[in-house]
């Protein structure tokens, strides 16, 4: 899988990119990033994912170029001269220094881009759905800022999702410290009863994702109602679907919650799957 890398404005190799540049980003995580994808050659989502960009610096108290713009220029231009049609990017913005634990204010950053060839889900993975479990070791902390922004580092996500592993499962579903749901490892979360959509609301320690809004924006104009709240593992238990969002895997629908739920239709899963992979491609 060959990467293509644009370190602060400039196209980069791999070797390049030292750990002179990675330092404060290694030791400390101390950054956000934001993963898009594009589509004959276009990013799709732009200015919602740099939107949300945007926050997690200014939560980490980090500045980003007001030339960022000219970045989504060379992105697509190196997406046109590499005939990349369907890609994967992500946008990385770290702290450039101090290599002591103390920022004092330094607000200067690193921005790399990463893009290469995007791989899609093998399509039997949303025919048959995917299984989960209730994680009973990592929880979301609402109450955190960091569960708002995409920070550098994803630890406890990895962890939940090594654990559902160990479970002979695909994700995690994470529940936080008042007993409510949140979320998967890295997807939104909804489920369906008669034909009404729910999802927790984001106070629940819920990052607002941008396939997440789309799926609202999208079930609104087909006159399907979708509610955000505060629900409870006991909520899933009679379910009619249930279904996990985010830019990489679109709609995912969910087959089994390990003691909790089995399903098999995905009537509803699929339709929005399919409108919004349509949306992707225009």
């Amino acid at each position: 899988m060959k990467n293509f890398y644009i370190l602060n404005g400039r196209k980069v190799k791999e070797d390049d990119i030292t750990f002179k540049h990675l330092k404060r980003g290694f030791l400390y995580g101390d950054g956000v990033f934001e993963t898009l994808r594009a589509t004959n050659y276009k990013i799709f989502m732009w200015d919602q994912h740099i939107k949300r960009l945007n926050q997690g610096a200014l939560v980490c108290g980090l500045e980003i170029s007001e030339e960022i713009d000219l970045v989504r220029r060379d992105i697509e231009k190196l997406l046109t001269k590499n005939r990349i049609k369907d890609a994967y990017i992500r946008i990385n913005l770290w702290r450039e220094r101090p290599e002591s634990f103390d920022p004092s204010g330094e607000r200067r950053s690193h921005l790399l881009v990463i893009v290469r060839n995007y791989h899609p889900y093998p399509e039997m993975t949303y025919r048959e759905g995917i299984r989960c479990i209730i994680s009973k070791k990592c929880f979301r902390n609402e109450k955190s800022p960091l569960v708002y922004i995409k920070s550098l580092n994803y630890l406890e996500n990895i962890l939940a999702r090594m654990d559902a592993r160990k479970n002979n499962c695909d994700d995690a579903i994470l529940i936080n410290t008042s007993g409510y749901l949140a979320s998967a490892t890295v997807a939104n979360l909804f489920f369906v009863k008669k034909g009404s959509i729910f999802t927790p609301s984001l106070d629940c320690g819920v990052l607002k994702g941008t396939i997440r809004d789309l799926a609202f924006d999208t079930s609104r104009r087909y006159g399907i109602e979708i509610e955000e709240g505060r629900f409870t593992v006991d909520d899933l238990k009679d379910a009619d679907e249930i279904f996990l969002t985010n830019t990489l895997m679109g709609v995912m629908p969910v087959r089994e919650i390990k003691g909790v739920f089995k399903g098999k239709n995905f009537i509803l899963s699929m339709s929005l799957k399919e409108e919004l992979s349509r949306k992707i491609k225009d």
